[in-house]
């Protein structure tokens, strides 16, 4: 009789996956490094970064310390803004195709 449901029964489940955020700030912006796992196994687990507007940078599995995040934020700028000046460079000399 361990399948039987109690409609009185108002418990919630714990949950079983587990969120801890915080913030960093790199060159002087916010960004929330938000590291998820599974609630008992501390070996798997992912982490996310967004910026001060809540768009998503980058997801990546595993965890790695804060300074390396901030090595990634950075590295993940820097090639942000060397992709949008290719972009504009090329759209100013009307190439077409793909930007290597």
């Amino acid at each position: 009789m361990s399948d039987v449901i109690k409609l009185s029964d108002r418990r919630k489940p714990e949950p079983c996956v587990v969120h801890v955020d915080r913030t960093l700030i790199v060159l002087g912006r916010e960004y929330v490094v938000r590291r998820t796992s599974w609630q008992g196994n501390k070996n798997g687990g992912w982490f996310s970064v967004r910026d001060a507007d809540g768009e998503m940078l980058f997801v990546r599995a595993g965890d790695l310390p804060d300074a390396r995040i901030v090595d990634l934020i950075g590295a993940w700028m820097d090639g942000y803004g060397v992709g949008r000046k290719a972009a504009a460079r090329a759209a100013v000399r009307g190439t077409g195709g793909d930007i290597v």
